[in-house]
Formats: C-alpha cells, sequence, structure tokens
C-alpha cells in the first residue's frame, strides 16, 4: 500500500511542476494584486484552469505525504 502512494505521490510531484511552468509569470508582484483591486485567486480562460489544477495538484501533494508519513510509522 505505501508503495502505491509514493508512486502517486511522485506522478503528483512531477505533473504540480509541470502545471507551475505553464502558468503565465505575473511580472507586477504581489504589491500589485492586493492593491490593485484585482483578483488574487481567480483566474479566466486557460489560466483560470491552470491555477485550478495546480491547486487541487498541490493539495493532493500534502494529502500525500502527510499519507506516506502516517503509513511509513
Amino acid at each position: 500500500m505505501l508503495t502505491i502512494f509514493i508512486i502517486l505521490f511522485a506522478l503528483v510531484a512531477v505533473g504540480l511542476v509541470f502545471f507551475v511552468l505553464l502558468q503565465a509569470p505575473k511580472q507586477a508582484g504581489l504589491s500589485a494584486s492586493l492593491g490593485g483591486g484585482g483578483d488574487l485567486f481567480g483566474g479566466r480562460g486557460v489560466e483560470g484552469g491552470l491555477i485550478r489544477i495546480s491547486s487541487v495538484l498541490g493539495g493532493l501533494f500534502m494529502l500525500l505525504a502527510l499519507l506516506i508519513d502516517i503509513l511509513s510509522r
């Protein structure tokens, strides 16, 4: 069972890196998104989908890391 979770963890990690690298860089930085009144967690079109997929993969990454830690004890 632990082996299955480790393989899933590796696949999620590779997918997370891939989808984060596909996102367009936001050159303005954090101050522009907070001070400009724009959507901090929103997105439109393809970029919004990439953000959503990256968020789901990040959550799966943390969940699998926790499960692997619990099962390895």
